[in-house]
């Protein structure tokens, strides 16, 4: 079997000459202007000496560390001392407090402080009330749906291409719209506790069956408690300008107008979710639904709980808003830590030769049964105009970068001829109508505090490279990190909003 390979995506952002920026360029152009000032007074050691100051700003400004610039560290160090000093960085619920007033208010931690949950109208046969999340602060829309896909692990050849064509229809259909910014899909994968099967054994066992029966059924529980129960989600997020500019066509109440407008949404993308990319089902969460999806990815422990409950007679077996986030969280520099849980996210860097179907297997296999592995990717969709001009930039840029190496004698490389040839497949899709998308995807791995936390860690890094990418720690931001790769309400790292 082949393994098929989906390359339409991008690099966010390329450099203008030799990977460099534009604000790069000119701040190092500018920090010359001394030592030219220098020479033309003829002051040789001034001269000199500003050189080497320059050549120490050259380093700060374009040598990454550990992926990022040495001067993007000193920022973020600065930032996250300022919020530890400032007591920020720890969380406690109204509920562990004592304060809690109103059960149906969200109380969340960090960037999900602004998170407000609505009812949408009633759509369907069974008038489902599908849930809207409304992000004051980012001023964005999203709604989620849950997602049951056959997976690709056995699927033959001709089935790994049409999902493969199908991520790239979703890509387009959201793009001619112009309405939708993200989609984000994400998978979360735990080890099986079997309740379900363990609460149809009390309720269906006979007390007078024989001895033997009962030791079997008990077995078989026991030996399913190996398998994997995966869950898939799938979150498109809708800047409120352009809602804005949707409501101002239609008659009625704005709030009404955005509402109506996210359903079509919802329609249109459930479309190519249940055709081209092959899922079973696709169910858009109510808000009930959505508050338990986000609890258990705070605390993954309490599913048993909470079914048990829903097949209680006369007990509550759906979670208020209040209490979907968790009673305490706090933010280290390498791990996230939420009530008796701890998260490790990583962020991945996505092979250039494209991601084969199937690459992330090997990270949402669990290395232990009390440890739960999220994957979340998030496309972010470019506008057909906004797309035009990013490529004709790296286009400008890589033609201008590579004249100076001929000017210079400079050999080119592998590694050019390669960009070059992406960009010319870029701009060939682009003229045919295809989107521009430039992903991101994180991986994260939850376990209980009196784990290891960074010898789990070490293993996801390791899963993360056996699946051929290299993982990238998010240190000083796991909070982030952690609510976009496990929590699905359309929170997103490339906004400074959150």
């Amino acid at each position: 079997m082949s393994i098929r390979v989906f390359t339409t995506y991008g690099a966010p952002r390329a450099g203008v000459i030799w990977g460099l920026t534009v604000p790069q360029l000119v701040f190092l152009s500018v920090a010359t202007f001394p030592s030219w000032i220098a020479i033309s007074h003829q002051r040789w050691l001034a001269g000199l000496a500003w050189a080497g100051v320059w050549g120490v700003l050259l380093f700060l400004t374009v040598v990454p560390l550990g992926g990022r610039p040495a001067v993007g560290w000193l920022t973020a160090a600065g930032a996250f001392a300022t919020a530890g000093l400032g007591g920020w960085l720890h969380y406690r619920s109204r509920a562990a407090t004592g304060t809690l007033r109103d059960l149906d208010q969200l109380d969340m931690p960090g960037c999900l402080a602004g998170v407000e949950v609505l009812d949408g109208p009633p759509t369907g046969l069974a008038q489902r009330r599908v849930a809207i999340v409304k992000h004051s602060a980012a001023r964005t829309w999203a709604v989620t749906a849950r997602v049951e896909h056959p997976g690709v692990g056995m699927a033959p050849d001709a089935t790994l291409d049409r999902y493969a064509a199908g991520l790239t229809e979703l890509l387009d259909a959201a793009a001619r719209g112009e309405l939708i910014d993200e989609i984000h899909l994400m998978v979360r994968a735990t080890p099986d506790d079997c309740t379900e099967r363990e609460l149809w054994l009390r309720a269906n066992i006979d007390p007078n069956a024989p001895a033997t029966s009962v030791a079997t059924e008990i077995e078989h529980l026991r030996w399913s408690q190996a398998g994997i129960r995966t869950e898939s989600f799938v979150t498109i997020v809708v800047p409120d300008t352009r809602l804005a500019r949707e409501a101002r066509h239609t008659a009625g109440n704005p709030l009404h107008s955005r509402m109506n407008t996210l359903m079509t949404l919802t329609s249109e993308i459930g479309q190519v979710l249940a055709g081209p990319i092959g899922a079973s089902r696709v169910e858009w969460l109510t808000s009930p639904e959505l508050a338990e999806v986000v609890r258990l990815g705070f605390a993954p422990g309490d599913r048993t709980t909470l079914i048990d409950a829903a097949s209680e007679p006369g007990a509550i077996g759906h979670v208020p808003w209040a209490l979907a986030g968790p009673s305490e969280a706090f933010t280290t520099v390498r791990h996230y830590a939420h009530d008796a849980w701890c998260t490790v996210t990583s962020t991945v860097k996505l092979p250039e030769r494209g991601a084969s179907m199937g690459v992330w297997g090997p990270v949402l296999a669990p290395s232990d049964p009390v440890e739960r592995r999220s994957v979340a990717v998030v496309f972010p969709i470019e506008k057909q105009s906004a797309a035009d001009r990013k490529a004709a930039q790296q286009e400008f840029g890589q033609s201008l970068g590579q004249g100076l190496k001929d000017r210079l004698g400079v050999r080119t490389g592998a590694k050019d001829r390669q960009r070059q040839a992406r960009l010319d497949q870029a701009e060939t899709q682009l003229a045919l109508g295809a989107a521009m998308s430039h992903p991101y995807a994180l991986c994260a791995t939850t376990i209980p505090n009196t784990a290891p936390v960074a010898e789990y860690g070490r293993r996801l890094d390791a899963a993360i490279r056996r699946g051929g990418m290299a993982p990238q720690r998010l240190d000083m931001s796991q909070d982030l990190a952690f609510t976009t790769a496990t929590i699905p309400l359309g929170i997103s790292l490339r906004r400074r909003d959150h």
